[in-house]
């Protein structure tokens, strides 16, 4: 596969793919307000003026269900709580509207609540744009909760991958077989398997 230029690769980021990052208190920058960089992604990647990205990162506040968007607009991450800086965060990714958006751990750190709304979230956000999603996790349950099919890996390399019921249903993988994700009703069964030794290989 060709290796694609800086230039190439920067027509792609923002338009084509947009990231999600684990921790939105570490991926917004802290000395800018949440609207300047929803903005700044609209400004540099798309052929609009300030005041249409204002009103374009406001729209983007509402849809990714953030309250009173004109007053978070000109607010900084430290002021906004964990799960509002993410959905912030989502708002930024979604700027120039990509047909791929990679999600790393969205809810690391927030309260099982909060993690839920952030799953449903990016479902409809997903079937509403007719976007893809690449969601990285390491708790099954999630995967169970929000893919069509999922890719196991261990020490780096992929050990399974199947379609998400199937995957469950029989996992063939000891490294997926391990602990397994339950809900109380459906086609996850309830029951625990003893994991397999792990050690990272000395090539890692």
């Amino acid at each position: 596969m060709p290796q694609l230029s800086g230039k190439e690769m920067n027509h792609l980021r923002g338009k084509k793919i947009a990231m999600v990052f684990q921790e939105p208190m570490t991926a917004l920058d802290p000395v800018f307000t949440i609207g300047h960089q929803i903005s700044e992604v609209l400004l540099r990647h798309t052929r609009t003026n300030k005041v249409r990205a204002r009103e374009e990162a406001i729209r983007l506040l509402k849809k990714v269900g953030i309250p009173e968007p004109e007053i978070r607009y000109h607010q900084y991450p430290h002021e906004l709580s964990g799960g509002m800086r993410q959905r912030a965060m989502i708002a930024v990714a979604l700027a120039c509207g990509p047909e791929l958006l990679i999600a790393d751990e969205p809810t690391t750190a927030l309260d099982v609540t909060v993690q839920a709304q952030i799953l449903a979230l990016l479902k409809s956000l997903c079937a509403e744009m007719g976007m893809s999603i690449l969601l990285i996790t390491h708790d099954l349950g999630i995967a169970a909760e929000i893919a069509d099919r999922v890719v196991v890996m261990y020490a780096g390399k992929i050990v399974e991958q199947s379609a998400t019921e199937p995957l469950f249903r029989q996992p063939l993988h000891p490294y997926t077989q391990g602990p397994c994700y339950v809900r109380s009703s459906g086609w996850i069964r309830i029951e625990r398997r003893d994991c397999i030794p792990f050690r990272v290989p000395s090539h890692l």
